[in-house]
């Protein structure tokens, strides 16, 4: 997904205002609205501050001089993600994180999560890969249980396992069919070891639609 940058500063200044406590996910848009929200804070003056959601955003943010805080100190006011794919009731899949289960406890604090996607990615029922947190201790025979919801594959960077900076790893499951999103959820949660998921059941309150073309460059809001 490549939001332009006229996109982005509608983003920025739809949502962002004064006193509020913001946080949002990984991505090559997440960086680029951090940037944005470092130009509105300086031009209006306004006191904004961010719960940064891994290392990497964190020291953005630092380098940014935007304020952080945490959950322990502040719920959030508005949560902002980039994801993969969405259904009509709005519940989506996110693949790519630092940690889902930072991901779902932010989800939770969050007033109001607003989910980005693109057209093509919205309203068809969720399917594909879903990605599990699965504790390190044993994540083998954790694996081998997954297996019963589809076709597994722990998640590797340049060779190695992939560690969540909570310290986990990843088993992506590739699902061909979802007959009950809660009982996906209730059956992998049931097997210990599983953590946390990608599959966010009843989270998002708007969603985002991003179309782009040379004519169509800007998101359309339901």
């Amino acid at each position: 997904m490549v939001l332009q940058e006229e996109a982005i500063e509608a983003l920025v200044a739809k949502y962002v205002s004064n006193n509020m406590v913001l946080s949002f996910g990984t991505s090559p848009e997440s960086i680029r609205f951090a940037k944005k929200l470092a130009l509105k804070i300086e031009e209006e003056e306004i006191d904004v501050k961010v719960v940064p959601t891994n290392s990497k955003i964190a020291q953005i943010l630092n380098d940014l001089d935007i304020k952080t805080t945490t959950i322990n100190d502040r719920e959030i006011d508005l949560a902002i993600e980039f994801v993969d794919l969405v259904d009509k009731e709005f519940n989506f899949i996110e693949r790519e994180s630092g940690s889902f289960v930072r991901d779902k406890m932010i989800a939770q604090s969050a007033a109001e999560l607003v989910i980005i996607t693109e057209t093509k990615n919205y309203g068809n029922p969720l399917k594909g890969i879903i990605p599990f947190e699965v504790c390190s201790f044993g994540w083998k025979r954790t694996l081998l249980q997954l297996e019963k919801l589809g076709i597994t594959k722990a998640r590797e960077r340049n060779g190695k396992m992939f560690k969540t900076e909570t310290g986990h790893y990843v088993i992506d499951v590739n699902v061909d069919e979802i007959y009950s999103l809660e009982d996906l959820e209730f059956q992998a949660k049931d097997i210990p070891g599983v953590l946390e998921t990608g599959l966010f059941i009843g989270y998002a309150d708007r969603v985002l639609l991003h179309k782009f073309s040379e004519k169509e460059k800007d998101i359309i809001m339901l």
